[in-house]
């Protein structure tokens, strides 16, 4: 084998870090007051097109955002991408705490009508994009010294936020395992709690909220603070 086709093993996260970031796989986010992050729906048939994300320098009384990673998970990187099953993108939001770190993996839907068949698509698609994130979790370098956080405990926490126009239950549809969503999206604050099949788990936990803006234009955008979805 010739020296330019070796390659070092401890070296391949980092070339596959640099790669990804060519890629504009998972884009570095800054964390100031003016910046936004924008995720928008392709399809040429959707009426909910565009979410901005304002705010995103967010302090409390317990807690700063720290550091911000978009990972467009739609980007057709062959090996990488799926053909379907996944949500529009993954945002990470790493907030420092006192004494630890809290790594919020919100995983974004867009959609126009939906019902409960649609929840179910939706629902898939949480469950599948839980699992590439773990995976890319694993390849990240947050154990290097230089990020400052390496022996701080680092609680990961998924949340799945749906954004939608109007939603319709289909009467005849029977029970199953995805009426509990359908329950969420009616409830009051529609939020709550699902429990998936992933990689890691036969029974994975994730929080849902959901966001209705049954008045919007085509050509309107939705805006909303980081805060509101943390």
């Amino acid at each position: 084998m010739s020296k330019r086709n070796k390659r070092d093993v401890r070296n391949l996260r980092d070339e596959f870090h640099k790669a990804l970031l060519k890629q504009e796989f998972i884009v570095e986010i800054p964390v100031a007051e003016n910046e936004i992050i924008e995720i928008e729906e392709k399809s040429s048939n959707a009426k909910l097109k565009k979410v901005c994300i304002q705010g995103l320098n967010y302090i409390d009384n317990k807690s700063q955002v720290e550091r911000i990673w978009k990972i467009n998970l739609e980007k057709p990187i062959p090996g990488i991408a799926t053909s379907s099953k996944t949500t529009e993108c993954a945002i990470l939001v790493l907030q420092k705490y006192d004494s630890s770190y809290r790594l919020n993996i919100l995983l974004i839907e867009l959609k126009s009508s939906i019902d409960n068949k649609e929840l179910e698509r939706i629902s898939e698609k949480f469950s599948c994009a839980m699992s590439r994130v773990y995976m890319l979790l694993v390849l990240n370098n947050h154990l290097n010294p230089k990020q400052g956080y390496h022996e701080e405990e680092i609680y990961v926490d998924f949340q799945g936020i749906l954004f939608y126009q109007t939603f319709s239950e289909r009467k005849t549809l029977e029970e199953n395992k995805y009426s509990k969503f359908s329950e969420i999206i009616k409830s009051d604050n529609k939020s709550g709690t699902l429990i998936f099949q992933t990689i890691l788990r036969d029974q994975d936990q994730i929080k849902i909220k959901c966001f209705c803006h049954p008045d919007i234009d085509s050509k309107i955008e939705i805006k909303i603070n980081l805060k509101d979805l943390l």
